[in-house]
């Protein structure tokens, strides 16, 4: 596991909006939409919040009743996910 502090936010081409239990994600470059349900609108609606990984990985294994290191699985696919196809942003710091 990464043990660098990671920031992750969303990009700047990016607009979201809350719509009856989902989150709709539009990604005005690329002209697509992602709706976002469940757990992974939990996620984003956490980052839009500005919480670092840490948070995030705490809330998530709350969320689904399991230890943060089982917790650590879905939410770094989630976020890599989301990077790759240019929802986000990622930056590691280095604190020194």
């Amino acid at each position: 596991m990464n043990t660098l502090p990671i920031t992750y936010s969303c990009s700047p081409r990016v607009s979201w909006a809350v719509d009856a239990g989902q989150i709709i994600v539009v990604d005005e470059q690329q002209g697509r939409h992602y709706c976002l349900r469940g757990v992974e609108a939990a996620v984003w609606d956490w980052l839009t919040l500005a919480y670092p990984y840490p948070r995030l990985l705490t809330l998530l294994a709350n969320l689904l009743a399991v230890s943060p290191a089982q917790a650590a699985v879905p939410l770094h696919a989630m976020l890599r996910q989301w990077a790759d196809i240019g929802l986000l942003a990622q930056e590691t710091r280095s604190d020194g």
